[in-house]
């Protein structure tokens, strides 16, 4: 019985240890963000006070399109975005030398990039069910770019999902599911878009995204229930909106 316990103790220790790792992770992404606003921010100061010239740094703006890229490619395992990172990266990196005079181009040379976004998006999405979902029903993938995408689902067990908002819309309905099983987690992310996620009552909803120029919002009635299930929403809007309501 003594080794029972112990076997438990051990496997939630590493439970807890795990769950505190994958929090860093997310907090790493997060930060790397608040590093290029926190920059931004000092740089319009300084320039207010005659200190540096805004202008002449402004060139460098597609960096903040980088460390987009380089959050997407630190997250954890389950939530990692390895196409949105790359294709951030590219575009900010190939941006920013146009604007260093090494390279030339226009801006709408880069309109094959929103066909890079759906066709990795189409060639990962089998490898991302097999992995995530298999027969579990329990969890969702919404992306809209330049349009919407709906989802709603209706099982006992909700897991977590997915949901990308570029220039587009994501409607995410879950008011029919059920509060059995533990948290579940959405990771979200918002760039001139919006994702509404609907949840039922008696959930209970934790907002931890960062907003650049945009907002993170929990527009919820107060419920009735006792917050049986727990919902984290998690990601990045810029220039976007994210809201939670039931």
């Amino acid at each position: 019985m003594s080794r029972r316990s112990d076997e438990w103790a051990r496997r939630s220790d590493e439970g807890d240890e795990s769950s505190r790792s994958e929090r860093r992770r997310h907090g790493f992404g997060s930060a790397i963000l608040g590093l290029g606003v926190l920059t931004l921010g000092a740089v319009m100061l300084l320039d207010n006070f005659g200190v540096v010239d805004g202008e002449e740094l402004f060139g460098y703006w597609p960096v903040f399109l980088i460390l987009i890229g380089i959050s997407h490619l630190v997250r954890p395992a389950g939530s990692r975005r390895v196409v949105a990172g790359i294709i951030w990266i590219a575009v900010g990196a190939i941006v920013l030398l146009s604007n260093q005079g090494l390279i030339s181009f226009e801006i709408w040379d880069l309109w094959p990039v929103v066909l890079l976004i759906i066709g990795g998006s189409l060639i990962l999405r089998p490898f991302r069910r097999g992995r995530s979902a298999g027969e579990n029903v329990g969890v969702f993938e919404a992306m809209a770019i330049l349009g919407g995408a709906h989802r709603r689902l209706a099982v006992a067990d909700f897991q977590g999902g997915d949901a990308t908002a570029v220039l587009g819309g994501c409607d995410i309905d879950l008011r029919d599911c059920g509060s059995e099983g533990g948290p579940a987690e959405i990771d979200t992310f918002a760039f001139w878009g919006g994702i509404e996620i609907r949840v039922p009552e008696d959930w209970d909803v934790q907002v931890r995204g960062l907003a650049v120029l945009g907002a993170y919002e929990d527009k919820r009635r107060a419920g009735s229930g006792e917050g049986r299930k727990v919902l984290i929403v998690r990601g990045t809007a810029i220039m976007a909106g994210v809201e939670v309501k039931n």
